[in-house]
């Protein structure tokens, strides 16, 4: 980029339009080693809303922040780990930071870059937001240590973004300590080190799950036309006894995400009936009275299996390969073998729900 030579794209013209923030995030997120960068305004676009995004979880902060805890600053208070979403984002938080800091040692920007963004649009902002939420209105023990987290975590998450997007961060850091802050800038803050005792593999599965099923729920809904505010009941069967107590244990944060009004579990498959989804974990059938499109729905599950198979006949192809298998880390080969397993599951389901269909 030049401002002078007029033969290519003219920075300030692109900060003018998108920002500061917005521009840099592309080139970082855009810089692979040996590689030139093909500039793409759509991208800048798409990380201006990305800072859009920011701003908006960092106005949800302080506006439950005034409300339920005026004047609370970071490191206030411990950040406490008492629910399944709290050891969650923190498990994600350090595993993200330590992913981030080897990107960083080995100049390799672009991945830093993108972590980052995964992690605070996809993780924090879509997911760990809306799950605090009704503790943030509950009872004022309860909102103001889900209050303390969120401000806690935020903190850190500007610090590990700041490399990227130093002006907007810097503005929010500032306003987190209200003109009180521990240095005169987020960054000559400590950035993010990782706490390898708070990765924790168990709560990330665990939390894999949940989002597997509110987004298999939210997937059925659309697929099926319900209205948004219809609330429907749902089946759910699992034969792992772990499974249902996690679904139990978090059945109002499912209900809220996902807008049903009832959870039955079955004590029988559910894969032959219409509107269901299946997982090596979990069968579930939205109950919603509406005539199905056989076709539709035949064509629907012919699609998947073709994609099982095809990962199935990929995982074999790996699994087969021995030069792939002595070079390989451990837990990738594990993993492997454990994913092929799962799909062994999921396909015979699909294969007994289509043959269902009349």
């Amino acid at each position: 980029m030049s401002k002078t030579k007029g033969n290519v794209v003219d920075p300030l013209d692109v900060i003018q339009r998108f920002g500061t923030d917005a521009t840099r995030f592309t080139l970082a997120a855009m810089a692979a080693p040996g590689t030139d960068v093909a500039f793409n305004e759509s991208r800048t676009e798409g990380y201006r809303a990305f800072a859009n995004k920011i701003w908006n979880a960092a106005r949800f902060m302080f506006m439950n922040g005034e409300r339920i805890a005026p004047g609370l600053q970071p490191a206030a208070a411990a950040f406490t780990t008492s629910t399944l979403e709290d050891r969650w984002i923190l498990s994600r938080f350090n595993r993200v930071t330590k992913e981030v800091n080897d990107a960083l040692q080995t100049f390799r920007f672009h991945e830093a870059a993108n972590q980052i963004y995964d992690f605070f649009w996809g993780e924090f902002c879509d997911w760990y937001l809306e799950l605090i939420k009704s503790r943030l209105n509950a009872e004022e023990e309860v909102a103001s240590r889900a209050c303390s987290n969120l401000v806690n975590l935020f903190e850190a998450a500007l610090r590990l973004l700041h490399p990227v997007m130093p002006f907007i961060t810097e503005e929010i850091w500032q306003a987190m300590y209200d003109g009180k802050a521990p240095s005169r800038s987020i960054s000559l803050a400590a950035y993010p080190r990782t706490d390898e005792k708070q990765i924790d593999p168990a709560t990330e599965s665990q939390m894999l799950i949940l989002q597997d099923l509110i987004v298999s729920i939210r997937n059925l809904r659309a697929e099926l036309k319900v209205e948004p505010k219809q609330k429907v009941p749902i089946q759910i069967f699992t034969q792992d006894s772990g499974v249902r107590s996690l679904v139990e244990q978090n059945q109002n944060a499912i209900e809220r995400l996902t807008n049903i009004e009832n959870i039955a579990f079955s004590q029988e498959s559910l894969a032959k009936l219409p509107s269901t989804r299946s997982t090596a974990q979990f069968d579930v059938h939205v109950i919603y009275e509406k005539k199905i499109d056989v076709a539709a729905e035949r064509e629907r599950l012919t699609k998947e299996l073709e994609k099982i198979e095809k990962e199935m006949a990929n995982g074999q192809r790996q699994l087969g390969n021995e030069g792939f298998l002595s070079k390989a880390p451990a837990n990738v080969v594990e993993g492997l073998r454990k994913r092929a397993e799962e799909l062994k599951i999921i396909r015979e389901k699909a294969q007994l729900s289509l043959s269902q269909l009349k």
